[in-house]
């Protein structure tokens, strides 16, 4: 039996098929709306040995612990706890300080990192839009399990928190990925041209990058 497995059925799928969230090593399941449940499961159990090479290949867990380095805006930092620190955490001299008791050390960092990710992309993202003469609502971030940001037709973007732990050219990169969008809500040749230009140079290091260290994000703050 497979462990962790989402089964999900969609009247657009024309046939099974299998992923592995890198997010979380859940076996995702997706079968057309009329498929055979018991026939799914078996065809999934014959791929246990895909699944398991998928999942061997998930990154590690990254626990938050003092002294471990964090990467923040493009640089990273020694996490200097002491009880007695400040709770509000403070870059100084290439250390990242924060205070209070040890148990609530992780999730006290993990909320400030993700409203200095607000913080920080909505700046980026509202000075670069002026800049170009793009109408921008709101901004907002959270933690979606598979895109790194999203623009609607009505000019809202949101982005993913963990963009703060990224590279400064692939958070930038994100962003004026984003805002293309609110020229062309496709991935047309237009769209990837106006990137560029607003990028001011190839944002395809930038795609790279996500690809191959992306998931490794998804990790940071766990312990199993």
């Amino acid at each position: 039996m497979i462990e962790d497995l989402d089964i999900v059925r969609k009247a657009t799928a024309r046939r099974m098929k299998l992923s592995v969230d890198p997010r979380s090593g859940r076996v995702r399941l997706v079968l057309p709306s009329r498929a055979s449940l018991s026939a799914a499961l078996e065809w999934a159990e014959a791929h246990q040995g895909w699944i398991a090479r998928q999942r061997a290949r998930l990154p590690q867990p990254w626990p938050i612990e003092p002294g471990m380095i964090v990467p923040f805006g493009g640089a990273e930092f020694i996490l200097n706890w002491a009880e007695t620190h400040p709770r509000t955490p403070k870059l100084k001299d290439g250390e990242l300080w924060i205070g209070g008791p040890r148990d609530l050390l992780a999730s006290r960092l993990l909320r400030w990192l993700r409203s200095q990710a607000h913080v920080l992309l909505e700046t980026e993202t509202r000075d670069i839009a002026q800049r170009h003469g793009l109408h921008v609502a709101s901004i907002g971030v959270g933690d979606p399990k598979s895109r790194w940001g999203s623009c609607s037709s009505t000019g809202d973007i949101r982005y993913s928190w963990r963009l703060i732990l990224a590279p400064e050219y692939v958070r930038r990169a994100t962003v004026t990925h984003e805002l293309a969008h609110r020229v062309h809500m496709d991935h047309s040749r237009a769209f990837h041209a106006l990137a560029a230009k607003l990028y001011e140079g190839d944002p395809a290091p930038a795609r790279e990058w996500l690809r191959r260290n992306g998931a490794r994000l998804y990790w940071f703050g766990r312990v199993d």
